[in-house]
């Protein structure tokens, strides 16, 4: 008998979960004979994408974290199974539930979840999807053992499924394209890259107060370029770039298509966060080629491997040593260049997404797995 399953797609346009959303319905590993896909979301955005044909679209246009949203749609009592990408479930239907969580950073930055009631929030809903839920998937190796040290989670009832990189659009771009986007954006022909502003858990003032500081010693040349900005800049960040003129830039949003060039025109990518529950930043830079310097934080080793040279994300000392070191070794920027590009061929969706089909057939055929 044919399975009804929904799949929560309202966050597709989101950063992260969107792109991991994108993928997964790109790459929808059910056939409809085995099971149909039901999708709920906002349909006028849903047919941008590339969604499986057979799909049905409902409408579901519930706020993200907002208490109707524990409640659900109505027709998801229909499903046999209900996919939710992110720990926001509808908690009447959680048995029914996969559930993926990304990573614990509203839980561990309480800076982000400061208020009682929010700290609450969190602890129900993490509660009831250890209780409660289907089955569980993270996106890494290390949410998955974070979930089992914070909550004790057991590890049999959690699934591992990575995040990926889309090689065709993340991919070197002639020269010509390069020169063309740094003129149109009105950057330097070298800089520093990095992404993240404003979030706690990025680590920005700590890479700021240290590039300020070789900036100033004259040990540092090359400016830096922030992307990834979504919402307006804040002001201490705009304080600083006056008090450092000609230092610092900071890119609007690019489109995703875009985004390639920034990455690629940089001389290094620095990641300085203290926490991740993946860090498709760190894959991004490297698919294009270019050299990354990350914090040994949380998930990065686990994604990088050695193709990446790391600092301690809390030792300035340890950050200027290991730039400055990078940036006058030209043979270790081209060994990381080579190692980052067969590093980030082990992110494919297509593969990537495997575990994925596994966790399904599992749990639709639990005799059988």
């Amino acid at each position: 008998m044919q399975k009804k399953i929904g799949y929560d797609a309202r966050m597709i346009e989101n950063s992260g979960i969107g792109i991991r959303i994108q993928h997964i319905l790109k790459f929808w590993p059910l056939k409809e004979k085995d099971a149909k896909l039901y999708l709920f979301g906002d349909p006028n955005l849903l047919k941008k994408y590339e969604i499986p044909r057979d799909a049905e679209i409902i409408e579901y246009k519930t706020k993200i974290y907002s208490p109707k949203e524990f409640l659900g749609h109505p027709r998801m009592a229909e499903m046999d199974v209900l996919d939710i990408p992110h720990f926001n479930v509808p908690l009447r239907y959680l048995r029914k539930c996969i559930v993926t969580i990304h990573d614990l950073i509203p839980y561990h930055f309480k800076e982000t979840h400061s208020s009682l009631v929010k700290r609450l929030y969190l602890q129900i809903v993490f509660r009831s999807i250890q209780w409660f839920a289907k089955h569980i998937i993270t996106v890494s190796q290390y949410t998955k053992d974070d979930l089992i040290k914070s909550f004790g989670f057991k590890a049999d009832r959690i699934s591992v499924v990575y995040n990926g990189i889309d090689l065709s659009n993340f991919s070197k771009r002639s020269q010509t394209q390069v020169s063309s986007f740094i003129k149109e954006q009105k950057l330097p022909k070298d800089y520093l890259f990095t992404v993240g502003i404003g979030k706690a858990h990025k680590n920005f003032p700590f890479l700021l107060n240290n590039l300020e500081q070789m900036w100033k010693q004259g040990s540092l040349k090359l400016p830096l370029v922030v992307g990834g900005i979504s919402k307006e800049i804040p002001t201490e960040f705009l304080e600083f770039q006056k008090k450092n003129p000609n230092r610092i830039y900071f890119l609007s949003h690019l489109p995703y298509d875009r985004l390639p060039l920034a990455y690629q025109a940089a001389k290094v990518f620095v990641y300085p966060s203290r926490l991740e529950g993946f860090g498709f930043p760190v894959l991004e830079a490297q698919a294009v080629g270019t050299t990354v310097l990350s914090s040994h934080a949380s998930v990065l080793p686990e994604v990088l491997r050695d193709s990446a040279t790391f600092f301690d994300p809390n030792q300035g000392i340890d950050f200027q040593t290991k730039l400055l070191s990078l940036l006058k070794d030209g043979k270790k920027q081209i060994e990381s260049q080579k190692k980052g590009l067969t590093n980030a061929k082990r992110f494919l969706w297509q593969n990537v997404l495997k575990p994925y089909l596994e966790v399904f057939q599992s749990v639709l055929n639990p005799k059988n797995s």
